[in-house]
């Protein structure tokens, strides 16, 4: 062991001396350790409760969307990723605002009309489905269609009952005219519960088959695709670009930019306001080497006058301000990950799955996450001990003999 390292140490545990600079070398230690510990608790509770977020969001939303006022465009997208093998699904959208009426309940709904082909787009659909089943498929001259479980609520139906749909221009045109609007009833084919409140309460989803009147014409053509990977998601989207220059092509992020900005804007907002416990405890680091610089003039003073350069001094306080540093950010590091991997595995802090879509707080741990966070204790913990070592390198010899 190095002489200037074993110094260090001797400063820090001191056996026969203990008084108010280790105590705060303790409470350093400590603060660092809860600070890092704290730190990897919630960055992995936010990326759990991030995750679950997005797939909720995506679990519907589509991935990427093409929008093309070109017909040959449209057809040459729907055959070129139709076999795409990084393509999970594709199908051509038309979403239209329409009015349900059940009795005297009327709502303003997306309508939702879906041409899928490969019937693969829906897939994530049928795993909400709570009752009832996701076949659009119409062989009756009664269009099928999926509503959400807030609006089954709201209109108080079930599976077999129909709800009659229109449009805002309808409306409007019998309002001027004085007349009754032309209705189109709809079976309900089955009820879903995805709990993104958005779809639950204002989405119907349906075949293109559905009454031709429901669909606005329009010049633009959409398409929906699902991506195997999401992490290709940015890759995919401009090969897209590049390979369709004329069409709009957005991103579930691009749709989603506000909420997941809000996500992103909270987990840099919470991990800022715990950095602060970090940089107090490496504050007291910072406090109790100049105060062990005052205290230790008479060693300083005698190493130097036994030969010790300014460089061995530097190093010998380095090492003591790194070393509580290293240990309080290991030791955080080990409870952080550790209490995690516990509500992983034993689900500790319970949640009533009757109200909430888990049953415990989830934990997702990153260790990039945790690395990062180490390495910015140590970092922070280094910057701390540059100036106390310094100002005990550059000690007058003379003067500290004098005073002692």
């Amino acid at each position: 062991m190095k002489a200037h390292f074993k110094i260090a140490l001797r400063y820090i545990f001191s056996k026969h001396n203990f008084n108010f600079i280790t105590i705060i070398n303790f409470l350093s230690l400590i603060g660092i350790m809860i600070g890092v510990a704290a730190l990897i608790i919630v960055h992995s509770i936010f990326n759990a409760f991030q995750q679950i977020a997005i797939d909720q969001i995506i679990g519907f939303d589509p991935h990427i969307i093409i929008k093309t006022n070109s017909e040959t465009d449209y057809h040459k997208i729907l055959s070129s990723f139709s076999t795409d093998k990084n393509v999970s699904s594709i199908a051509s959208v038309n979403e239209n605002r329409i009015i349900a009426v059940k009795g005297k309940t009327a709502r303003m709904v997306n309508l939702l009309a879906i041409e899928d082909s490969t019937n693969r787009y829906l897939r994530k659909l049928r795993n909400t489905i709570i009752v009832g089943t996701t076949s659009l498929l119409t062989t009756e001259s009664i269009p099928r269609v999926l509503i959400g479980s807030g609006l089954a609520s709201a209109y108080d139906v079930l599976v077999g009952d129909t709800l009659a749909l229109t449009t805002p221009k309808e409306i409007e045109g019998n309002l001027l005219s004085f007349s009754l609007p032309d209705v189109n009833n709809v079976i309900i084919e089955g009820i879903f519960q995805s709990n993104v409140k958005d779809y639950d309460y204002s989405y119907i989803f349906a075949n293109q088959q559905i009454y031709p009147s429901l669909l606005e014409k329009n010049d633009k053509f959409s398409i929906y695709i699902k991506i195997k990977n999401i992490d290709d998601l940015i890759k995919m989207q401009k090969l897209f670009k590049n390979k369709f220059v004329n069409a709009s092509i957005f991103s579930w992020k691009d749709l989603n930019k506000e909420f997941y900005g809000v996500m992103q804007f909270e987990k840099m907002a919470t991990t800022f306001v715990l950095s602060i416990v970090l940089i107090v405890a490496i504050f007291n680091v910072f406090a109790s080497l100049t105060m062990t610089v005052l205290e230790k003039k008479k060693d300083i003073s005698i190493l130097r006058a036994m030969g010790a350069t300014s460089m061995f001094i530097r190093k010998l306080y380095l090492w003591e301000g790194i070393t509580v540093g290293i240990l309080g950010t290991f030791l955080g590091a080990t409870l952080g990950v550790s209490l995690c991997w516990g509500e992983q595995s034993f689900k500790w802090l319970k949640l009533d799955a009757s109200k909430y879509i888990m049953d415990s707080i989830p934990v997702e741990l990153n260790y990039l996450d945790v690395l990062l966070i180490m390495l910015l204790s140590l970092f922070l913990t280094f910057s701390a001990t540059i100036y106390p070592a310094y100002r005990a390198s550059k000690l007058n010899i003379i003067d500290s003999i004098r005073e002692e």
